[in-house]
């Protein structure tokens, strides 16, 4: 009588079935490389001097555009974070962080805000006045940041150079302001936006667009920008809303 016996062994499955679990692994394995490679890319992606500044409270969501003064210092415009109760920071890697308003003057429309750990590259903000620097009919470009961080270079030409009187971000008095006044294509989210002359000096910050004029908006000065910096420690870190 012949005893027959398995093909295969009771235990361990066929060659066959192991092989799905195999591909799996090695998947898993590639999956889990390939996330760790790319934090790592996005870590070792340079942070930039643009940023976008996104501010909540006040019964809504602020977008507005900033740039870096600082490896961890932003500028942006005062009305879209004064008194909002979390401001986060996006580069043009993607990258958000947390910020807090550690200055902030509503009669300029500028803030400073804090932001740990961003490592920024610190713009080259003007040291003077000179109308040198940003004379009428001079070109460069503003720095307009989307939601999302997104980087654009608007072509602007200086109209002029101005005082203007206007009202504070609380629009509770009339406050005047060095500016100057813009020719180009401003949008929401442009507030904040850095102005640069034809040698990438930022001379400017835009802090509105004008209702009765298309293309024309209006910047502080670097100045005014300059003035808010010396005071960091001095003034408000908390505000109310507009």
């Amino acid at each position: 009588m012949l005893v027959g016996r398995p093909d295969q062994p009771a235990t361990g499955g066929s060659p066959s079935s192991r092989r799905p679990l195999r591909w799996a692994l090695l998947a898993a394995a590639g999956l889990a490389l390939g996330l760790m490679l790319w934090g790592a890319l996005r870590e070792a992606t340079p942070v930039g001097s643009f940023v976008t500044v996104t501010a909540v409270g006040c019964s809504g969501r602020a977008h507005a555009s900033g740039f870096a003064v600082a490896d961890d210092l932003v500028v942006t415009a005062a009305h879209p974070v004064a008194g909002r109760r979390r401001v986060a920071v996006t580069d043009t890697a993607g990258r958000s962080r947390n910020g807090f308003v550690v200055a902030l003057d509503p009669a300029l429309d500028v803030a400073a805000v804090r932001v740990p750990g961003l490592g920024a590259d610190p713009v080259s903000l003007a040291a003077g006045d000179d109308a040198a620097l940003a004379p009428a009919g001079g070109r460069g470009v503003v720095a307009a940041m989307s939601d999302a961080g997104v980087l654009t270079r608007k072509p602007v030409e200086v109209i002029r150079r101005v005082r203007t009187n206007i009202e504070d971000v609380y629009r509770t008095a009339r406050v005047s302001r060095r500016g100057l006044e813009l020719s180009f294509d401003g949008g929401y989210g442009d507030s904040g936006a850095a102005v640069l002359n034809g040698d990438g000096t930022v001379v400017g910050m835009v802090f509105a667009t004008s209702r009765f004029r298309e293309e024309v908006g209006y910047a502080v000065r670097a100045v005014e920008v300059r003035g808010l910096l010396s005071q960091v420690a001095e003034l408000p870190r908390r505000t109310a809303c507009p």
